[in-house]
């Protein structure tokens, strides 16, 4: 693949995942742990890539599944194919439903607790903007 070739937000989702996962096992970490790493990551692109554009501020833990499962299916398969890891993925998006579905408080509490990380920053930046824009406009 080129890096002129411009890669959809799902393509990258599937390619920062792929990533991530490959890390995680070299890593040595347990199976239910490279579940929940994998949950918190996909949460957190979520929150970052996909809330600004939603239309409703209500998500929940099949939002995400949701997410990532229209990643696989939309993704041109060009990624896949050039990369050769559909098996892989698909392999732990297994595993994320039923930790989505078997662990419904938990994953839930991670949604919102990393919603609200998020949100305080986004706030924190608006203060430190109109902080600095003060400033500005006080020394003319």
């Amino acid at each position: 693949m080129k890096n002129t070739d411009a890669l959809s937000r799902e393509e990258k989702l599937l390619l920062l995942l792929q990533m991530f996962i490959e890390r995680l096992k070299k890593s040595g970490f347990a199976h239910d742990k490279i579940i929940r790493y994998i949950w918190l990551f996909c949460v957190g692109y979520y929150i970052k890539y996909y809330l600004p554009q939603s239309k409703t501020d209500l998500a929940d833990r099949f939002t995400i599944i949701s997410m990532l499962s229209n990643a696989l299916k939309w993704s041109s398969p060009r990624v896949i194919q050039y990369l050769g890891y559909e098996h892989e993925i698909t392999f732990f998006f297994r595993f994320m439903i039923h930790y989505a579905i078997d662990n419904e408080e938990e994953a839930e509490n991670i949604y919102r607790e990393e919603r609200v990380k998020y949100e305080k920053e986004l706030l924190s930046k608006l203060y430190q903007f109109q902080k600095s824009k003060k400033r500005r406009s006080g020394r003319l």
